[in-house]
């Protein structure tokens, strides 16, 4: 019997996994199943990466480190393909934003720094607001998913 257990790592290589499996099998698996979620994620991709990437050598806007580049190049990645593309700018502190505006001034904003951390808040109307604070990890959080559905309801 063959196992792979991909983890995440936090300096993010596309996809980033790392597998504690040693036999050409294990070795098998991984590469198929990163080929697979990068196939998954690439249209996204395709469109968020440069400009993060971007963000790094911009002489315009603040500095930006490529650990907060990494860590919001894993931040995109972890999005789900539903999710509909944010704006991405870098905040004036040097961490990186991406913000999802929404019909009738209804916006969503996390900011990721190079700690890993997902600073979230969201404006949905007069009487409905969020925020908080959530780590990154394996999967993008759901409160960061249901902020960003709630941009896009009407």
């Amino acid at each position: 019997m063959t196992a792979s257990c991909p983890t995440m790592d936090s300096s993010f290589c596309l996809p980033g996994w790392k597998s504690a499996g040693v036999s050409d099998e294990a070795r098998t698996v991984v590469k198929l199943s990163q080929e697979a979620v990068v196939h998954y994620a690439a249209p996204k991709l395709d469109l968020l990466l440069p400009e993060i990437d971007s963000l790094l050598t911009s002489p315009d806007g603040p500095p930006v480190d490529s650990d907060t580049v990494n860590a919001a190049e894993l931040f995109a990645f972890l999005l789900p393909r539903f999710v509909p593309l944010p704006e991405v700018s870098a905040d004036p502190d040097g961490e990186i934003s991406f913000d999802w505006l929404g019909p009738s001034g209804k916006m969503f904003s996390v900011s990721v720094n190079k700690q890993n951390r997902l600073a979230y808040a969201g404006w949905f109307g007069e009487n409905s607001r969020n925020h908080g604070i959530e780590q990154l990890a394996e999967s993008c959080p759901q409160e960061i998913l249901r902020g960003i559905e709630r941009v896009g309801r009407r």
